[in-house]
């Protein structure tokens, strides 16, 4: 059998189970797992960043990194499987618990936003301060 047979075989053994409409938590879902791809992003260059920028390894800058790759973890993986729960499931949800989790995104999203602000500048800060510097040594 080839991969294309055996892919329209469990293809139409499990559309049947999903069932997706259109309502808030759905296009809030949709919404959270599309922003989670620049957070996780954005994440995995903080790490690097600052394993790049500290030579020392005192306990502030591992428990630091370690934070941090706990959070990117988190923004990797469990926010596009929330935001796929409640695109797949979120027709469950009563209207009044549906506005809840919208609001409950948007100010997550909202919250990370200004996180991302904050390490974007620093990175134009870092990136500015290092074009300065090799334009003084010559």
């Amino acid at each position: 059998m080839a991969i294309t047979q055996i892919l329209c075989m469990v293809l139409k053994r499990i559309a049947p189970m999903l069932n997706a409409s259109l309502n808030w938590a759905s296009a809030t879902g949709i919404l959270l797992a599309l922003w989670s791809i620049p957070s996780a992003a954005l994440g995995v260059f903080q790490i690097f960043f600052i394993l790049q920028r500290r030579a020392d390894t005192s306990l502030q800058v591992i428990l630091n990194t370690i934070f941090l790759l706990f959070q990117s973890l988190g923004r990797l993986i469990v926010m596009p499987l929330c935001g796929g729960i409640l695109f797949f499931q979120g027709w469950r949800l009563d209207p009044l618990l549906q506005f809840g989790v919208s609001l409950l995104v948007f100010l997550v999203i909202i919250e990370s936003f200004s996180g991302i602000l904050v390490d974007y500048q620093k990175w134009r800060a870092r990136a500015g301060g290092v074009a300065a510097n090799t334009a003084v040594k010559h």
